[in-house]
Formats: structure tokens, C-alpha cells, sequence
């Protein structure tokens, strides 16, 4: 079995078919990419994916157990973990704050009286979780003050704290600068080499797809309409009508 694995898998929102009979595997260690034109159904396959919605049918698998109906926090518990398209952090904490929190979500017992500053591991992990995101400089900041590139690496960053097998990142690279994005293709790229993880991404810029992404699936209308290398999507003529545009040389 795949690392996660869909199976005929459906959600209907009354006659509207978001997700239609999905078959979608991901193997360990592999980043793959989601693509699609506007209400294909990529954030709702994620939504899915997270728990945070529950399929209409179908079965999802992940490391060979069915998760089909868990809850967004089992989904989170057992390796699972989802940044979203709009930033998700605490705008009032500091920067190490909002990861700190996260890492200590982790913690298998917690002394409720015992000062935040005294956790030492917690500290440690939280530190080098900053460096990785490339925010380390930034430590002490608000997070309200911080760029819209870099409330994307924060919220990475505290998924990062949460331990994933499994990341799932919506759109990691929207509203960011030219430069932004390029560094931020960089880190997944560093993040999935270092850390082992596997990924899938949902993205709109196909040059960060094409750049950053074993595999990519593309979905039109709820269904698969095509899966492969980078190259294979690009060069598919089904994806290109619908998705890419024109007729590209292969």
C-alpha cells in the first residue's frame, strides 16, 4: 500500500460534485503536486485529506490503516498536518511564541505551572524549527508585523512543530513576492531533502510546480483528469486545453 492512499473517494455538496471518484496515492518521502483550474476540487480533496471534512464515500489509507472519518485533530495526531491558504497564527505572540506553542502541543505531559521559558527541549526544537523556516533573525518580532511571505514560512513553521510524516501545504507560495517565492520553493525543496518528509502541495504557480514536484496530479470537475511527471503534465494536451492554456513543444 501507498503511503496515503484514496479510493473512489467522493464529497457532494448537495448536486455539486467537488470531489468525484478520486483514486490518489503518495508515496513516502515523494512531493507531489495538486493542480487545477478554480473549483476543481484541490482544496476540498484537502480538506478531506485533513479531516476536516469527512467524504460523502470513498476511503482514505494512510501507512496502510483507513482514516476515512477521523476527527481534524486525530487526523493531526497521527502525522498528519495542514497549513491553509489564509495564515493561520497568533498575530499578538512573538514569532517563537507562535512556534513554541505548536511544539508543545507534542508534549506527552505538561506541568500546567511550570514557566514556558524552563522547557529547554521545547526551546531547542522551537529554535531550530526557526532557523529551517528562516525566521530565526526574527525571533522576538510581533507576528502581526511580519511580511505576508513571512507569515506563509511561520505557518510552516508551526506545522513543522506539530512532528508531520505527512505535510499538506495549500497554496504555500500565494500572494508572495517573486523573491519570496523563490526562496520559499527553495525551503519545501530543503524541508522534504532534510527533514524526509512527504508533501503535497496545492499550487497555482506552475513554475514552482514544475520546479519543486515529483509527481503532479491535475483535477478538473471533481476527477482526475491526468497524473504524471512534471514533464507528462506539461506536455499532456487534456491538461493543457483545460488548465495550461496552449499547446507546448515536447
Amino acid at each position: 500500500m501507498a503511503f496515503l492512499e484514496t479510493h473512489n473517494l467522493c464529497k457532494y455538496f448537495g448536486g455539486l460534485k467537488a470531489v468525484d471518484r478520486v483514486n490518489f496515492q503518495v508515496e513516502e518521502g515523494q512531493l507531489k503536486s495538486i493542480i487545477g483550474p478554480n473549483g476543481a476540487g484541490k482544496t476540498t480533496l484537502f480538506n478531506l485529506l485533513s479531516g476536516l471534512y469527512s467524504p460523502t464515500d470513498g476511503k482514505i489509507f494512510f501507512r496502510g490503516k483507513e482514516i476515512t472519518h477521523k476527527k481534524m485533530n486525530q487526523i493531526s495526531q497521527i502525522g498528519i498536518t495542514k497549513t491553509f491558504q489564509i495564515t493561520h497564527i497568533f498575530p499578538r505572540l512573538s514569532v517563537f511564541e507562535n512556534v513554541r506553542i505548536s511544539a508543545q502541543s507534542r508534549k506527552t505531559s505538561f506541568n500546567f505551572w511550570q514557566k514556558a521559558d524552563s522547557l529547554e527541549d521545547i526551546n531547542h526544537k522551537t529554535m531550530k524549527i526557526l532557523e529551517m523556516v528562516q525566521l530565526a533573525d526574527s525571533r522576538d518580532r510581533t507576528s502581526s508585523t511580519l511580511s505576508h511571505g513571512e507569515k506563509k514560512y511561520l505557518e510552516i513553521g508551526i506545522a513543522l512543530a506539530t512532528e508531520p510524516q505527512l505535510l499538506l501545504l495549500d497554496e504555500p507560495t500565494a500572494g508572495m513576492s517573486p523573491a519570496e517565492t523563490i526562496m520559499a520553493t527553495e525551503m519545501i525543496r530543503g524541508l522534504r531533502d532534510s527533514l524526509k518528509l512527504t508533501i503535497i502541495l496545492v499550487e497555482h504557480d506552475m513554475n514552482v510546480v514544475m520546479k519543486i514536484s515529483d509527481e503532479v496530479l491535475c483535477l478538473n470537475e471533481g476527477r482526475v483528469l491526468a497524473c504524471g511527471s512534471p514533464n507528462e503534465i506539461s506536455c499532456n494536451e487534456e491538461v493543457q486545453r483545460v488548465y495550461l492554456g496552449g499547446r507546448k513543444e515536447c
